[in-house]
Parts: C-alpha cells; sequence; structure tokens
C-alpha cells in the first residue's frame, strides 16, 4: 500500500470531478440542488443521546484499501432496511468507487429503502460534490479537516448548510480540532484512523473529544468493534459511534446494532 494514500485518493477525486463536469455543469447540478427541501434531520438525530443513550451511524461499505473486499456484493437498499430494523440512527454510505467500491447510486438507494437520515460519506474537495450530494438525495455530508484549508472547509461547509444538509466535520488530530473548534461546525466526527497509513488507535476520539468546544457534539469513528469500545467511549462523554465494518462483516447485523445501542443502557 503506498505511504500516504489519503493524498492519492484526494488526487483521484480531482479527476473524477473534472470529468463529471464534462457531463453536467457545475451551474446545472446547482440549480437541481437548490430545489430540494425533503432533507432528514441528520444532527437533530445525534444531537442527544437516544433512548439507549448511544446513537449509531451504521456505514454501508464494502471495501477499503486497508482491508480490501470487506463484502462486495453487498445490497445497498437491503442493508440500509437492515441498518433501520436494528435501531441505528442514521445511515453512513461510502460514495468512492475506486477505493470503496461505493457510489451515489448506493446513497439513492439506500435513502429509498429507510426512513433515517443518510450521510454521503465522501472525499469532498469541491463545492461540485456538495451539490452532487443533495441532487443525489443526502441528508449530511463528511467534511474531513485534513484534506482541505480552514476557509476551503468553511466555504463547503456553509454551502452544504444553504442547501438544507447537515455535516459532520471529521478530525484526527489535536490541529484539526483547533480549526474545528473556530468554525460553526455542530458535529465533529473523530477518526480514530489516520487516513495517511490507515493504523488505527481508537483512544483519539476519547482524547480530542475533550478538546471540542462544548456546543460541538463528537462522533466517534473507525475501530469501533463492540460492546466495551462503546462503553470507553461513554466514559468521555461521546455517545455518537459511525460503525462500517464490524456490522458489515456481522452475521446478523440487526442484532449487532441491537447490541451496541444496549450498550448505554
Amino acid at each position: 500500500m503506498p505511504t500516504d494514500i489519503l493524498a492519492i485518493i484526494v488526487k483521484q477525486k480531482e479527476q473524477e470531478i473534472s470529468k463529471a463536469r464534462a457531463i453536467i455543469s457545475e451551474k446545472r447540478l446547482a440549480e437541481i440542488a437548490e430545489k430540494r427541501t425533503d432533507f432528514r434531520p441528520f444532527y437533530e438525530s445525534l444531537r442527544k443521546p437516544g433512548a439507549s443513550g448511544v446513537n449509531i451511524i451504521a456505514e454501508v461499505k464494502r471495501a477499503s484499501p486497508s482491508k480490501g473486499d470487506i463484502c462486495a456484493d453487498l445490497d445497498a437498499s437491503k442493508t440500509a432496511d437492515q441498518y433501520e430494523q436494528g435501531g441505528a440512527s442514521a445511515v453512513s454510505v461510502l460514495t468512492d468507487a475506486n477505493f470503496f467500491k461505493g457510489s451515489l447510486n448506493d446513497l439513492t438507494s439506500a435513502r429509498t429503502a429507510c426512513n433515517l437520515p443518510v450521510m454521503r460519506k465522501e472525499f469532498i474537495v469541491s463545492r461540485y460534490q456538495v451539490y452532487e450530494a443533495a441532487v443525489a438525495g443526502a441528508d449530511a455530508i463528511l467534511l474531513i479537516a485534513r484534506i482541505l484549508t480552514r476557509d476551503k472547509l468553511v466555504q463547503l461547509y456553509t454551502l452544504c448548510r444553504k442547501l438544507g444538509m447537515d455535516a459532520l466535520v471529521e478530525i484526527h488530530t489535536p490541529e484539526d480540532a483547533r480549526i474545528v473548534a473556530d468554525t460553526d461546525a455542530q458535529l465533529v466526527g473523530i477518526n480514530n484512523r489516520n487516513l495517511s497509513t490507515f493504523d488505527t488507535d481508537i483512544e483519539i476520539a476519547m482524547d480530542l473529544a475533550s478538546r471540542l468546544t462544548p456546543d460541538q457534539v463528537p462522533v466517534a469513528a473507525s475501530g469501533i468493534t463492540g460492546v466495551e469500545d462503546i462503553r470507553k467511549n461513554l466514559k468521555a462523554g461521546i455517545f455518537n459511534f459511525l460503525v462500517g465494518e464490524s456490522i458489515v462483516r456481522s452475521e446478523d447485523p440487526v442484532r449487532f446494532i441491537q447490541t451496541l445501542t444496549a450498550a448505554g443502557k
């Protein structure tokens, strides 16, 4: 695996955006996006602990650069339905094709199959991708602080909110936390995984959560494998968890999500 997979992914995104613009212009995409009104409440679903004390954002995920295929034949519609049955608070859909084998069609299919708010999980570096997300049916998008300048992060966040979507702003380092603390971000995803090396340490979220502002809501992401991981994070004041691989690999996703949410009782 290349040393800095994140840099390679971002370069790929720039090429993808260029090709997409040749098919539909940003102006036309924006016109369609600005007409949407059917947004589901992503932030409101995560702002406070659910009835069990735990909120799960369950992820539609077929593969990753570090693990290869996780579930290559995963059906986005069926999976989203199972997530809702299990009691997930929201759904995250990986839309990257080259490294995660996802697509915007997965996002649209997942949202059609359930009543939960759905987030587009993508390496977003352009306004074009924000408009794409809205047109595809996303209720929220992921913005990764590490791949954006502060000004670009604010620009994309502002556009996202203007269109009616919520945003989960992802951090991984104390420096990321300082940058995001100085923005209007409400939901902050703390990625336990270093996206350059894909090394994972679940202590990262517990450490960085204390660096957020009082009105920012943390979401722990990556490396959450079971009940004990949930309980450790709860002690640090984290009650939102984005979980992908562990759910996808489980024999019974519905029951697995129920087990995770029950950890808060």
